[in-house]
């Protein structure tokens, strides 16, 4: 009993050497000076929550068409998902899950269940930016879990963005209300008019 117990002990430490060594140091993402966000600064290819494979750019974004994309991290993301179920949005709508700082290990156990049951029960794209591409071509420095950042990609493929949102802490395991998700959302749905 005594040599199991050893056994699994130094299975367990090296386990965790592993992890430790071979863990890539978090990317953060300095604010360039990037004034002008466009449709050509985007990424060339997507991986989206619960689907297979990879998408492209003109898959996801329409040339000539109004987009919403809302850029989140975990309980942010929680609540916007919400969006069209308080207000009227007449425009496609792309959330991006902001998980690039997390470390590669988490980005690959435990992250994607948690997006795909996240975004059950939507029809809302949800790209999974596991390299932090988009945060970057969007100039997003910012990753805490209770923020989020909205952009309009207009018909000429400029990007603005309209709106810095905060929802309350622990949104995720259902710490607001209806009408506290409701009121947070408000400001945002008048921003995308």
């Amino acid at each position: 009993m005594k040599n199991i117990l050893k056994i699994v002990f130094l299975g367990v430490v090296g386990f965790a050497l592993l992890v430790f060594l071979t863990v890539e140091k978090p990317q953060a993402f300095a604010s360039d000076s990037v004034t002008d966000i466009s449709y050509a600064s985007l990424p060339a290819k997507y991986e989206l929550v619960g689907k297979d494979g990879e998408f492209t750019k003109d898959s996801l974004f329409k040339k000539g068409e109004k987009t919403l994309i809302i850029v989140g991290n975990h309980d942010s993301l929680a609540v916007v998902k919400e969006l069209p179920k308080y207000f009227k949005v007449d425009m496609p709508y792309i959330m991006v899950a902001n998980i690039s700082s997390a470390p590669w290990f988490v980005k690959k156990m435990f992250i994607p269940g948690k997006l795909e049951d996240l975004n059950e029960g939507t029809n809302i794209p949800m790209i999974y930016d596991f390299d932090g591409l988009m945060v970057k071509a969007l100039n997003v420095t910012d990753n805490h879990k209770t923020k989020y950042f909205a952009y309009i990609l207009d018909e000429n493929g400029k990007i603005s963005k309209i709106y810095d949102g905060v929802v309350k802490e622990g949104a995720l395991d259902g710490s607001m209300n209806e009408k506290e998700k409701k009121d947070s959302l408000l400001p945002l749905s008048k921003s995308i008019k």
